[in-house]
């Protein structure tokens, strides 16, 4: 049964945020902080995001594996994540989906996170598809063009998607991301991870 809170991850409080709209395909959004993980834990990094008015659901350091959560899964995020127009009315994309989930990743958009370890990634992934998140990333790697068209028909199937991803986004995180290493943790040694070799 899906939980509005993570099990294990460090409640913050995220204050006021509304219900999510409920309809449609669910789907978490991957951003980036903009900040070092070898310097700014979860935590402070989600607090600031919520001083901001920028509160993401979950902030996670794949340095450390921390993880801290503002926003039960059931509420939308503030966070700006791309709007379109539609029949003279705008339509703001973070309200679609039975959840939209945004993972706010400690991290600088320069260095991809799926370069590095990415410690407790595996139980964010598990929270996320009791929610029913499938482990898809139907757009492709982030930071490649894509018609707004092409954006708009793939966010209607739900699954994973980097914030730049987003109909409507005028951001250009989380990068140049992997979207394999993101869904299949563990089965990409890091250069951290890998086995020294003497000669």
């Amino acid at each position: 049964m899906a939980k509005a809170w993570m099990a294990g991850a460090e409640r913050i409080d995220g204050a006021a945020a509304r219900t999510a709209a409920g309809i449609g395909a669910p789907r978490a959004v991957w951003t980036v902080t903009g900040t070092d993980p070898d310097v700014w834990s979860a935590r402070e990094e989600a607090l600031r995001l919520v001083r901001e008015d920028r509160a993401a659901h979950l902030v996670w350091n794949p340095r450390d594996g921390g993880v801290a959560q503002a926003l039960a899964a059931t509420r939308r995020s503030p966070l700006p994540l791309g709007r379109t127009a539609r029949f003279d009315r705008f339509l703001d994309h973070g309200d679609e989906g039975r959840v939209c989930i945004v993972v706010a990743v400690v991290s600088l958009e320069r260095e991809p996170f799926t370069d590095g370890p990415l410690l407790g990634l595996e139980p964010i992934l598990e929270w996320l598809e009791s929610w029913g998140v499938p482990r898809t990333w139907p757009a492709g790697p982030p930071g490649l063009w894509s018609s707004p068209e092409d954006r708009t028909r793939v966010w209607s199937r739900g699954g994973h998607f980097g914030h730049d991803q987003v109909p409507g986004s005028l951001s250009t995180a989380p990068g140049r991301v992997n979207p394999e290493h993101v869904l299949t943790p563990g089965a990409h040694p890091t250069l951290e991870s890998q086995p020294s070799v003497t000669t």
